[in-house]
C-alpha cells in the first residue's frame, strides 16, 4: 500500500498499474492479484484507509500532550499542515476522495470508513473550539480545513524550515481569527468563504 501511494504520488494515480507496483515491490502482477483480486481498485481503497488510519493516529498522538485547549488547537492545525506540506500523498488523498465524488469507484464500506474519519478530525477541532469557547459550524470548519488543505497555494510548495514554522504560526493565527469572525454572528467575507 505504502508502494502503490509513493508510485501514485511521484506519477499521478493512473500512472500506477499491477505491472509498474509489481516491479516496484519485486513481484509478478498475478501475485498482486492473488491477495488483491479486484486490482488497483482495491489497492487504491486499502491504501487510502491506510494513509487514513495513520493519519488519525498520529493526528491522536500528537494532541495528548496538549496542556489547554489553546494548545490542542494549535497542534491539531500544525499536524494538518505540516502532512499536507511533508507527505505528498496527502494531495493524492484529496484526489481519490474528489475522484470517488465523481466516479463513485470506492465500496460503501471505505467511503463510510473514510467518512467517519473525517468526521473525527473535525470533531477534534470542534472540541477545541468549545473549550475556547467558539461554536464551529458547518461552514466554518469547511473553510478551516480549505485553508489547511490548500496550504501549497498560500505558503509555498515546499518551504524551508524557519519558513516552515512561520506557515504553521501563521496557519495557527489565521485558523483562530476565522473562528473569532465566524463568532460575530455575520457570515464570513467572501474571501474567505470560497476559499
Amino acid at each position: 500500500m505504502a508502494a502503490f501511494l509513493r508510485l501514485a504520488a511521484n506519477g499521478g494515480l493512473e500512472s500506477v498499474t499491477m505491472r509498474t507496483l509489481g516491479r516496484e515491490l519485486g513481484m509478478k502482477a498475478p501475485s498482486l492479484y492473488s491477495s488483491f483480486p479486484q486490482g488497483k481498485r482495491e489497492i487504491a481503497a486499502a491504501s487510502l484507509l491506510s494513509f487514513t488510519h495513520d493519519f488519525a493516529r498520529g493526528l491522536l498522538a500528537a494532541a495528548s500532550d496538549a496542556g489547554s485547549a489553546e494548545e490542542y488547537w494549535a497542534t491539531l492545525v500544525r499536524f494538518h499542515l505540516s502532512h499536507q506540506l511533508l507527505q505528498p500523498e496527502s494531495e493524492l488523498w484529496d484526489l481519490v476522495i474528489a475522484t470517488d465524488r465523481v466516479t463513485h469507484f470506492l465500496s460503501d464500506e471505505v467511503r463510510d470508513e473514510v467518512g467517519a474519519l473525517v468526521g473525527f478530525h473535525e470533531d477534534m477541532f470542534a472540541a477545541a473550539a468549545e473549550e475556547m469557547g467558539y461554536s464551529l459550524t458547518t461552514e466554518t470548519t469547511r473553510v478551516i480545513f480549505t485553508l489547511l488543505d490548500g496550504v501549497k497555494r498560500w505558503g509555498g510548495r515546499k518551504p524551508g524550515q524557519v519558513e516552515f514554522a512561520e506557515v504553521l504560526d501563521r496557519a495557527v493565527t489565521l485558523t483562530r481569527s476565522i473562528l473569532e469572525l465566524s463568532q460575530t454572528g455575520t457570515s464570513l467575507p467572501l474571501q474567505l468563504s470560497i476559499l
